[in-house]
């Protein structure tokens, strides 16, 4: 594998000088799509070796989806860099039995086909590890496996929809990000990590069970307490909005800001820069007091473009932000570089990988 896993992506540590925490572990990637890769982007970057299993003539779907990028997805380079890609047909006999083959070497299988359709080319996990006791296994499934809802399939904009995240958006909206997807996949990377942790203790594998309908659940847990006590609370209120203290403004220049002024000391602070002294105990008001507060910053933030006002709060240790275009988050210094690993081709370690554990080179891309 090429690249140092961890060296940029979702567990990025500057100061590692050690192993990182999965070096070492082999994981046998089977899924398709966002949730799995999220998973192996997560994986790889903790120092994971992951094997993608990619079907021989078109590979994973991510990798034509556009926009292209010399030919590959933009989506797949940005999720499986640093992975090694063999290209084995599941349907035919001599892929399954390669897979399980792998299986047996493998310390973690991922999978996120439909119920029943792994058991049917004699891969279920089950059977895997019955093979290899201390193999963990991870499904990935719309609804789960068991209850009225198991088998039905369903995408992201149905999961937010079911959950009732969308109700805490403007009628209508349809977001432009995946919350569902990529929320689920991250509540299975740590109870997969948990069930590695348990296998160290006791060597013994296990089995990770992740509906994707889950994934908007941590983002709704205090809203849904809010509504179960009637309302009205922080999410309503403080965090939405509708305080001075923390919302978007306009500035001389067309830009926005970013206010995050929740703390009243950070609020008065603020208040007391801009001229504005006798607002200083407004900043989370939500009634009249409130909005005549809000009036009132909006005229002096329109005064100056939004430059100045990131300095001003830069030098007064104020939560002050600009709102950035997506390209100029990924050029800003907080962001971590978005490349550092090759991308595997199609099928390029499937020779090679099948040798390294003892096994005939069956099936090329």
């Amino acid at each position: 594998m090429s690249g140092k896993p961890g060296e940029h992506g979702l567990y990025s540590r500057r100061d590692q000088t050690g192993p990182l925490p999965l070096t070492g572990t082999v994981v046998l990637d089977l899924t398709k799509m966002l949730p799995g890769a999220v998973m192996v982007k997560t994986l790889v970057d903790m120092g994971a070796r992951v094997i993608k299993v990619e079907e021989p003539t078109r590979g994973d779907m991510m990798r034509s989806a556009p926009p292209l990028v010399d030919g590959v997805g933009a989506g797949f380079r940005a999720f499986f860099q640093g992975t090694e890609s063999v290209a084995l047909d599941l349907r035919m006999p001599e892929g399954a039995a390669s897979v399980r083959a792998l299986a047996r070497h493998a310390d973690v299988v991922l999978e996120s086909f439909r119920a029943g359709t792994l058991e049917k080319w004699g891969l279920g996990l089950s059977q895997l590890r019955a093979r290899n006791s201390s193999l963990v296994t991870c499904s990935l499934s719309s609804y789960g496996n068991e209850g009225p809802f198991a088998g039905r399939l369903g995408h992201d904009l149905n999961f937010v929809a079911i959950t009732g995240f969308l109700s805490r958006l403007p009628a209508d909206t349809v977001l432009g990000v995946q919350i569902a997807d990529v929320g689920a996949a991250l509540q299975a990377t740590t109870a997969l990590l948990g069930a590695l942790l348990l296998r160290h203790r006791t060597g013994r594998g296990s089995h990770v069970e992740q509906p994707l309908v889950t994934g908007p659940l941590p983002f709704l847990t205090w809203a849904m307490a809010d509504g179960r006590a009637g309302g009205g609370g922080v999410l309503d209120t403080h965090v939405a909005g509708r305080v001075p203290a923390y919302r978007l403004y306009a500035c001389a220049d067309g830009r926005t800001i970013a206010l995050g002024a929740l703390e009243p000391k950070f609020w008065a602070s603020l208040v007391e820069a801009i001229g504005l002294g006798h607002l200083a105990g407004d900043g989370l008001d939500t009634g009249e007091r409130g909005r005549a507060a809000t009036a009132e910053v909006a005229t002096v933030f329109r005064s100056r473009d939004a430059a100045s006002w990131q300095e001003m709060g830069e030098s007064l240790g104020l939560p002050i932000t600009v709102v950035l275009s997506l390209e100029e988050a990924a050029r800003h210094p907080w962001a971590h570089a978005l490349e550092g690993h090759r991308v595997p081709a199609l099928g390029e370690a499937t020779d090679r990988v099948l040798a390294e554990f003892g096994l005939p080179g069956v099936q090329g891309p």
